[in-house]
């Protein structure tokens, strides 16, 4: 039902209109109020917010005319019907300007009347519906840019630096300028704190809304304690002056607490956007305490030489990254001799050790051998943070070397695109997932991930899919009380006949052979 305001100095008129309204009109209209001047006409509408208001032209003090200008200057959406006693082209040609949808001459009939409201009430009600449209594509854009801000700021976290490319995303995100200032935000929870992860996560919310309300900045998401900040340098020129402020800022951050180390901060200096990922890693590792890729080390602890410990941490990322966990496991324990004697490691070496973790997950992830969630699973590192004093941490670190030694040792030394792409199976093989997908996980055209995929796996995307799935089939198959027809959910085949199908073309068995005796042949089915 519409709500109706009529506006007439005539009282006549307005008592004739509202019991037309209620006679004849009541199951779509109401009358809420009425006015007898315009200044009263505005007051009312913003009190009682109509759907309609019929407005006199000629009243004392400010026009019907007047009255509609300054209501929609209010914001008010209503619709506006003039009911006036002359035939005036200038009075016309003005309220349509002003977007007045129709008119009613005095003496007003009913039939008139009931026709103007129907009128008004359709066009309220599409207008409301354009609204509300408009309303969701903003809200569906918004969801768009916060997606693709987030897998901008994933592909600089993840990226090598030769194959990113942030042309995609410059549009999207109306980032005009072709250089930025990358830095790292290391959240660490103050000492004593009895929730620590609440206290983290609560801190980067902070941060996140004041680089939001405060700066131009893109803020990414927290993963393994860090975030990433990224400032779109709009003015060359400028550059120098643009990363000063925008350091002078964050450093204002909440969070920033002398002696308490609540946040720390590292910055890369102004880059080309196409140099953003080797951007990120100077700054994380800066505001970890790691120094530079090249070995200049950060805040070192005493009865270590700085250039010990660097080198032993580039053996540790090094022998991961190449298969030789042996040799990673002997250079974490160098690193970790440096605590012996302390019953607390100092908050350098307790970050430090928490850096170089987080730079071997997001090594892993980028070359493939962990997929996306796995990594972003590992890398909360909540256990080497709360470890209570220096054994305890070493203890911490050396039981997360068995899950990357394992990693390590089972990963094929294939490109990192193919290795990204078939981490992106292993992780997504239960939902329904095609070459394109995952070529646009990785950055590359579905052709190119073919080619890649046959010439260094030796199958295609599709027989390796299919690998995959069948040999999570035969693990869920063999489990007590396994049922087909889920596990063929499971692992991604909607049609449980047509996985049976599969299922023997690839084993020599049916699923429900295998799942009563895997070692056995079956026997053959028709």
């Amino acid at each position: 039902m519409k709500r109706v305001l009529v506006v007439d100095d005539e009282r006549p008129v307005v008592e004739t209109i509202e019991l037309m309204v209620r006679r004849d009109l009541s199951a779509e209209f109401s009358v809420v109020g009425n006015a007898s001047s315009g200044r009263d006409a505005v007051e009312k509408a913003a009190a009682l917010a109509p759907d309609i208001v019929l407005m006199d032209v000629w009243m004392p003090g400010i026009s019907g005319l007047d009255a509609v200008r300054e209501i929609r200057a209010r914001g008010l959406p209503c619709v506006f019907i003039l009911v006036t006693a002359y035939e005036r082209f200038d009075i016309a040609r003005e309220a349509m300007e002003l977007g007045v949808l129709d008119y009613l001459l005095k003496p007003v009939s009913r039939d008139k009347l009931a026709a103007a409201l129907r009128a008004a009430s359709a066009f309220a009600d599409r207008r409301f519906e354009l609204e509300r449209r408009e309303m969701e594509h903003r809200e569906r854009e918004e969801r768009l840019r916060s997606f693709v801000e987030e897998a901008f700021l994933d592909a600089i976290r993840s990226g090598d630096g030769a194959e990113f490319d942030p042309e995609p995303y410059r549009a999207t995100l109306g980032i005009r300028g072709t250089r930025a200032e990358v830095a790292a935000a290391a959240f660490l929870p103050p000492p004593g704190s009895p929730d620590r992860r609440s206290d983290i996560r609560g801190l980067y919310e902070s941060f996140r809304q004041a680089i939001r309300y405060k700066t131009r900045a893109l803020a990414g998401p927290l993963r393994g304690g860090l975030s990433i900040v990224l400032l779109p340098i709009e003015d060359p020129d400028q550059e120098a002056k643009e990363a000063a402020a925008f350091r002078e800022t964050l450093g204002q951050s909440p969070g920033i607490e002398p002696g308490r180390g609540s946040l720390r901060l590292g910055f890369a200096g102004p880059a080309p956007l196409a140099e953003a990922p080797s951007a990120w890693v100077r700054a994380y590792r800066e505001s970890l305490g790691l120094g530079s890729p090249g070995g200049e080390p950060g805040p070192e602890a005493p009865d270590m030489p700085a250039e010990a410990r660097a080198e032993d941490e580039r053996t540790f990322l090094e022998t991961l990254a190449s298969g030789d966990p042996d040799r990673a496991r002997q250079a974490l324990d160098r690193i970790l001799e440096g605590f012996r004697g302390r019953a607390e490691p100092s908050p350098g070496q307790r970050y430090r050790l928490i850096g170089l973790f987080s730079e071997a997950y997001r090594d892993f992830e980028r070359r493939g051998f962990l997929g996306s969630a796995e990594a972003a699973r590992l890398q909360d590192l909540e256990d080497l943070r709360a470890a209570p004093g220096a054994e305890g941490l070493a203890e911490a670190a050396r039981a997360r070397m068995p899950a990357l030694a394992a990693a390590a040792e089972k990963a094929p030394r294939w490109s990192v695109p193919v290795a990204r792409a078939a981490a992106y199976i292993r992780e997504n093989y239960a939902r329904q997932i095609s070459l394109e997908s995952a070529a646009a996980e990785v950055l590359l055209s579905p052709g190119r991930l073919s080619r890649l995929f046959v010439e260094e796996t030796g199958r295609g995307f599709s027989d390796f899919l299919t690998e995959v799935r069948i040999e999570r089939a035969k693990e869920l198959l063999i489990q007590p009380g396994a049922s087909v027809k889920l596990v063929s959910a499971v692992c991604g085949y909607p049609d449980p006949n047509y996985f049976a199908r599969l299922f023997k073309k690839v084993t020599g068995y049916t699923p429900s052979a295998f799942a009563s005796d895997p070692r056995e042949e079956p026997d053959a089915e028709p």
